[in-house]
């Protein structure tokens, strides 16, 4: 391994801690206990604030060999999970809290629940413990194992306070102790009349760390901003997530929800209480530690330094007897800021959670599950979710329609489907039609892992087959409304959004929006009290920049919205364009051409909307009100068209054109930092071809980059406000030294 980069691997032999203050563990003198006598312990840390801890004086010692480990002495204390297999059925296993010492190994522990671990009639116990006690499963023990979690998102903290315009020097963070999992072992306890059934538990670590210094930036480009907001290590075996730990085979095996990466959120707070990454000069040095299960298969490991702007910094860390107890240095080079690799996977993350969601500009997929069907003119995408996700897309945007379909998602008779822009169903090979709920599932499983942290929007448009009627158009609603419901009470649905809800208020959340038909007004209430937006659609916005009210959770008034940004009256507001086929078919009717030919041409309007709605949306932003949103359509299905084997207007085509357009008209607006474009949000821009068509990759990294712009400050909700929506928001801190 390359010891400039990854220092040689020291055992950490942290200090033993001792739980109770029995000398003897095992006495074979004295006589047996009762039957039901409860077993004494000591010591537990609680999760919130400060826990068990490390040494400062050893920590800031490079020469050190191991670093002493103490448990908390202050409130909230910390807390153990203890389990005897040979105990009392039912009084096997339970949790403890540690009565720290200032500076003492040893401590006494007193159990949390009425109950503890008591005697059966065995002549001898064995005990397995785990720190911290909030990480293991509540009654997972069997046979010799336990079964718990290492968090995958490990937060860092300081109580330095962050300056975007003043670089850090030697920032040393704390570690997340809520992470540094450690187990005990007491084998062969014989409890008896002498030792009063006192057990003396020696915890140990059983966490690998990494232990991460980021040095500053070169000095031949230190005039770039460069803010860290966090720390990832990539791993090529799972190094976090759910695992069960054997204590007597020393086995580890995963579960379902094991991961092979490890994020560290590194957004300190400013004196305004905002958080921002950490500003980074020529001196700057940071220092972070990451906590890891010490998976043996363990090769390599990836650290990944990930800026505001979303940019990166990767090194490979060759790895050789990855073991627990172990600490592992890496030092990664200078910054050169101006060789960073853009990483669309998560950009959304990296922003401060109290950030307004009006302010955020974010890409979005057109016609997101296309991807399913065979035919190539009607694939506006071609890669599934996760890989939209991956790059970048935060905004899905479908049509839907009702298909004669069981639901097992809500009971009825009648699915919800996912549709063509002409109304026609997505079949699924093997029969059936893919439907909302298949989508519903596959953003659940999104934002339950990499993307936890982060939000996105479902931007559904109703369409029935002709002909429409009111009745079908009620029957959509009635059903649509059921699944949402469904989908809520799974938690993934957003709740009470509005002007002042933010990042944090609906992280790990879908903000679904509907587009109402305007020519179906009886049909809306089927809708009325559902968690989202709702805004008005009428035949004139297909080729016009539309503005209308969206409110949330409410039916918006049925004469709102128009061609005139005198309509923005609501609460909140939406101003938007989207053609779904934006390309439609012209006849040649000249006399002397036999037969008569006909081309593919644009919709009128088509491409003046592709630069249209965000000048309105500039037009019309107020930093202070927080309220409207729009959506630029820069995508939408083709014509399958053959002239001399040439066909036109596929998806790809459109998203070259209409890209163009867009690209050019913000390159030339936003020269200078007195633009308009540059010093406003732009919204939501719906693509084609996610990962496939260079201009498409073009326009979402320029897109996301905008929301690290240094000219544009996003509007950020003071923290004494309280959190809107129905997740509370993220704090930094955790642990201290």
């Amino acid at each position: 391994m390359n010891k400039r980069f990854l220092i040689s691997i020291f055992t950490l032999s942290l200090m033993i801690i001792g739980l109770a203050s029995c000398v003897n563990d095992n006495v074979t003198g004295g006589k047996p206990l009762p039957k039901g006598t409860e077993f004494d312990f000591g010591t537990t840390v609680d999760a919130n604030l400060s826990r068990t801890y490390y040494d400062p004086a050893d920590v800031a010692n490079p020469n050190a060999t191991y670093w002493k480990i103490f448990w908390n002495y202050q409130d909230p204390l910390d807390q153990v999970y203890i389990y005897s297999p040979q105990a009392m059925t039912g009084r096997q296993q339970a949790a403890y809290t540690v009565n720290g010492v200032k500076d003492q190994y040893s401590a006494t522990a007193t159990k949390n629940s009425e109950i503890g671990i008591q005697l059966s009639d065995a002549n001898t116990y064995n005990f397995y413990g785990m720190y911290p006690a909030q990480n293991v499963k509540a009654n997972s023990g069997s046979g010799c194992s336990l079964s718990a979690t290492m968090p995958i998102f490990q937060t860092a903290s300081t109580t330095e306070i962050m300056n975007s315009e003043t670089n850090v020097g030697n920032l040393e963070t704390t570690a997340d102790m809520n992470s540094a999992l450690m187990i005990a072992k007491e084998a062969d306890f014989m409890p008896s009349t002498q030792n009063n059934a006192k057990v003396n538990l020696q915890f140990e670590p059983f966490a690998s760390m990494l232990n991460v210094t980021v040095n500053g930036v070169e000095k031949s480009n230190f005039n770039y901003k460069v803010l860290i907001t966090s720390i990832i290590i990539e791993a090529d075996a799972p190094i976090a997530g759910d695992f069960t730990y054997n204590y007597e085979t020393k086995d580890i095996t995963f579960g379902e929800n094991a991961s092979k990466f490890i994020q560290i959120d590194t957004k300190f707070k400013d004196a305004a209480g905002h958080q921002i990454g950490v500003p980074m000069g020529p001196d700057s040095k940071l220092n972070v530690r990451a906590f890891m299960i010490p998976n043996p298969n363990v090769k390599s490991l990836k650290v990944k330094v990930v800026t505001s702007a979303a940019q990166t910094l990767t090194k490979t860390l060759n790895m050789t007897n990855f073991k627990k107890s172990q600490i592992h240095f890496a030092k990664l080079p200078k910054i050169n800021a101006s060789n960073l690799q853009f990483d669309y996977k998560i950009w959304l993350s990296q922003l401060d959670p109290n950030i307004y969601l009006s302010e955020i500009s974010m890409p979005g997929s057109a016609l997101t599950f296309s991807y399913k069907l065979s035919k190539d003119y009607q694939k506006t995408q071609t890669l599934d979710l996760t890989k939209q996700f991956e790059n970048g897309i935060r905004v899905f945007q479908f049509h839907v329609n009702t298909v004669n379909q069981t639901s097992t998602y809500d009971g009825g008779s009648t699915s919800v489907g996912i549709a063509l822009p002409d109304g026609t169903p997505m079949e699924k090979d093997g029969g059936g039609y893919w439907t909302i709920e298949d989508a519903i599932n596959a953003l659940n499983s999104e934002m339950k892992g990499l993307h936890k942290d982060e939000f996105c929007v479902v931007a559904i448009s109703d369409w029935i087959a002709k002909p429409v009627t009111t009745a079908k158009m009620t029957t959509l609603y009635n059903r649509l409304k059921a699944v949402l419901n469904k989908a809520g009470e799974k938690g993934l649905v957003a709740t009470n959004v509005n002007p002042n809800t933010t990042i944090a208020d609906v992280k790990g959340k879908v903000i679904f929006k509907v587009q109402l038909n305007g020519s179906y007004t009886d049909a809306w209430p089927q809708l009325a009290g559902s968690d989202l937006w709702m805004n008005i659609f009428k035949e004139d916005a297909n080729t016009n920049v539309f503005y209308s009210p969206m409110p949330f959770g409410e039916l918006p008034d049925e004469n709102a919205g128009g061609l005139n940004a005198s309509k923005l009256t609501g609460t909140m507001n939406f101003i938007y364009s989207e053609v779904a086929d934006p390309v439609e078919t012209k006849w040649d009717r000249n006399p002397l051409t036999l037969p008569y030919n006909y081309n593919a041409v644009y919709k009128d309007g088509v491409k003046n909307c592709a630069t249209a709605v965000l000048a309105a949306y500039a037009k019309n932003y107020s930093s202070n009100e927080h309220k409207n949103f729009s959506m630029t359509y820069l995508g939408g299905q083709g014509i399958e068209y053959n002239n001399n084997g040439t066909k036109y207007y596929l998806p790809s085509q459109i998203a070259q054109d209409l890209n163009t357009i867009w690209l050019n008209y913000i390159r030339a607006n936003t020269q200078n930092t007195t633009d308009m474009l540059r010093t406003k949000p732009w919204g939501w821009v719906m693509l084609n071809r996610v990962g496939t068509a260079p201009t498409t990759s073009w326009c979402i990294e320029a897109v996301i980059r905008h929301n690290a712009d240094p000219v544009f400050k996003h509007q950020r909700r003071s923290e004494k406000v309280r959190h809107s929506g129905d997740t509370q928001g993220t704090t930094n801190g955790g642990s201290i030294f």
